[in-house]
């Protein structure tokens, strides 16, 4: 599994960037947790259930074999006896602002599942002519 800026695809990388960017510019730190996975990794990411399909735009979808998704998740900042840690509580506002800066940039946002938002730090490239069709 991949945490590399590298790995993803020429068509999204420029807009990732910008989304970290973006999120730096609003105060929430992230850690990237993946951009590339084989097919063997997407397959125990589903059965370890951090991922609902086998179709996940984190394979290669390029021939040059890049992504066109990045997960990432926001820090919780501790000054006091502690260091850095991630933030997977999904009630923490911040998961709401990093969806509102990516869906500003045209990113899909996580994965809608039973009418239930959920991957909150899922966010993947969207051809603008999906973007149109959905506007």
């Amino acid at each position: 599994m991949s945490r590399l800026l590298n790995d993803l695809d020429y068509r999204f990388k420029n807009i990732a960037f910008q989304f970290l960017a973006r999120l730096t510019e609003a105060g929430i730190p992230v850690m990237i947790i993946t951009t590339l996975r084989t097919i063997e990794e997407q397959k125990q990411a589903v059965a370890d259930k951090v991922s609902w399909t086998y179709n996940s735009k984190h394979l290669p979808q390029s021939p040059d074999g890049k992504s066109l998704a990045i997960d990432v998740c926001p820090f919780a900042q501790f000054t006091l006896h502690g260091t850095n840690k991630l933030m997977w509580d999904a009630t923490d506002p911040a998961w709401q602002e990093m969806g509102k800066i990516g869906q500003a940039l045209g990113l899909k946002w996580g994965v809608v599942k039973d009418g239930q938002r959920i991957d909150l730090g899922h966010f993947e490239w969207v051809q603008l002519s999906e973007r149109m069709s959905k506007a």
